[in-house]
């Protein structure tokens, strides 16, 4: 148990760590993407499969790890916002933005369409409360990002390439969807695969490093 300790300790306090998951999740994609053939991959890694779920309930399991990280001095505004907006992630991964009608809820088109009035409600309801709570903490928490930043902390460093990480599987998620439907490129099913193997395990990538920074704030909060 203590060599367990530490080895998280010692994760905690690199700064790198973080680069560390995105190489091993790139890593583990390329693997999925050359063992396996192209309709397995879209089996595998897509809609339902195994590599999802798993992120979604890593996402679940952060909401409740933001908790027990937090230390005494922490905002609990801010303890609360962060897991509102964990919780909202694993519901995206769980596709429940699309339980109303089948089509996506944070699509502002959505809300002109043929959903009732109270699913209309309910959705700009939840919506309305993420979006509160992702502006707490920029607003709230800013600032201190970017004194770590500069200070050079494994937190601020783990919170950068969570952002970039982001960015880049939202990119890989719309990049087929762009090339066919305004461009009108055939994508071949091969390239639909390593897209789908990178989004993939790029967001269970995201999750982990959730989970490295709540590892990292608990350390911090820890020190005298």
């Amino acid at each position: 148990m203590r060599d367990v300790d530490g080895l998280l300790g010692q994760a905690s306090r690199a700064r790198f760590a973080a680069l560390w998951v995105v190489v091993g999740c790139a890593v583990a994609a390329l693997v999925t993407w050359l063992v396996f053939p192209p309709a397995d991959v879209e089996r595998i890694m897509g809609e339902t499969g195994p590599v999802e779920l798993l992120t979604a309930a890593t996402y679940a399991l952060c909401a409740v790890a933001i908790w027990w990280a937090r230390s005494s001095v922490d905002d609990l505004r801010s303890v609360a916002a962060s897991s509102i907006v964990m919780l909202a992630f694993c519901l995206r991964e769980l596709d429940w933005h699309k339980q109303f009608t089948g089509a996506s809820v944070l699509r502002l088109s959505w809300y002109a369409g043929p959903a009732s009035i109270g699913a209309k409600l309910v959705a700009a309801g939840v919506l309305t409360v993420v979006l509160a709570a992702l502006s707490w903490l920029v607003l709230r928490h800013a600032r201190q990002f970017w004194q770590g930043w500069r200070e050079r902390q494994p937190l601020a460093f783990t919170l950068l390439v969570f952002l970039v990480t982001l960015v880049l599987a939202k990119t890989l998620d719309r990049s087929v969807g762009i090339l066919v439907g305004d461009y009108g490129v055939d994508v071949p099913l091969l390239w639909k695969a390593w897209r789908t193997a990178f989004e993939e395990w790029f967001e269970l990538g995201l999750s982990m490093l959730v989970m490295l920074a709540l590892l990292q704030r608990r350390a911090e909060s820890a020190r005298p």
